[in-house]
């Protein structure tokens, strides 16, 4: 396991932060009941062994309101330290520092009657990565249990910064509401191949907020409008891989099948168009 030390106004500047998120970077409260709805089903035919990969406030809730003993895996000591504060429901956790991919040196085998994931897999860099995730995975996951994922996926709208801008100046009113801010920020982001590496389907998250920057600066965007385009959630370099469902299904069959595959439940376009969630079973 990873030793760290934690610092303390890292994690309150996390937990501030964090504050701020909305949807979809943090899972909807619909979303929530959704894995809940699965969850109830894992309890009755499996147990009640449940483990959050990182360690996203709204899954603690969700598996301490439905009475599982809860394990948190996450590399980072100030993460764990900043969502303890945001949780509502406060119960004893085992929380284990260390990697998702070397699961398998923390846990029993078959130890965990079920796994939650929010966007987890979109940080695993490369394709032995991902391999090696659904193997670990595999391996502390009872037979009966189930995997649970929200997986981020390519823009089906890509939308260049050009045309973001473009945008912007023509409805500005439009980039005021949050969920539609984000929405543009993720087709960009997600969608520019300025940003996006279609080779390796790999993104940069906070390249576009630096090209902003650049046009800020060089006087092509006001303030104004640089203020209703950019949601500033990375402020250092941030990679992620999107790789789209076909491809990313593949790395998912040599361990499991695929159960039910569901839209995200929150009604808005930038839920909608890029978030899955999966529920998996061992082979």
């Amino acid at each position: 396991m990873l030793k760290q030390t934690i610092n303390k106004p890292s994690w309150k500047a996390y937990a501030k932060l964090y504050r701020q998120i909305m949807p979809p970077f943090s899972p909807s409260p619909a979303h929530c009941r959704l894995y809940e709805k699965v969850l109830k089903k894992v309890k009755k035919n499996s147990g009640n062994q449940g483990l959050i990969l990182g360690c996203t406030p709204r899954f603690c809730d969700s598996l301490a309101k439905l009475k599982f003993k809860t394990t948190i895996l996450d590399y980072s000591l100030e993460m764990i330290k900043a969502m303890d504060g945001l949780k509502k429901i406060k119960i004893k956790e085992k929380k284990v520092i260390g990697l998702w991919v070397r699961a398998g040196e923390y846990f029993e085998p078959g130890y965990f009657d079920a796994i939650l994931g929010h966007a987890v897999t979109n940080n695993l860099l490369t394709i032995s990565l991902y391999k090696g995730f659904f193997k670990e995975m595999a391996k502390i996951l009872k037979p009966s249990g189930c995997l649970i994922l929200s997986v981020v996926f390519p823009a089906k709208h890509p939308l260049t910064a050009e045309k973001m801008i473009e945008t912007c100046r023509k409805k500005p009113e439009y980039f005021k509401n949050l969920n539609n801010k984000i929405y543009a920020w993720e087709r960009c982001a997600y969608g520019d191949f300025k940003f996006y590496d279609k080779k390796t389907c790999r993104a940069v998250l906070n390249a576009q907020t630096n090209f902003m920057n650049k046009k800020l600066k060089k006087g092509e965007i006001t303030k104004k409008e640089y203020d209703l385009m950019v949601f500033p959630f990375y402020n250092n370099p941030h990679r992620a891989t999107y790789f789209p469902p076909k491809i990313f299904e593949k790395f998912i069959k040599e361990y499991f099948i695929i159960g039910k595959k569901y839209k995200e439940p929150h009604l808005h376009r930038a839920f909608t168009d890029f978030y899955k969630i999966y529920c998996l079973k061992k082979k």
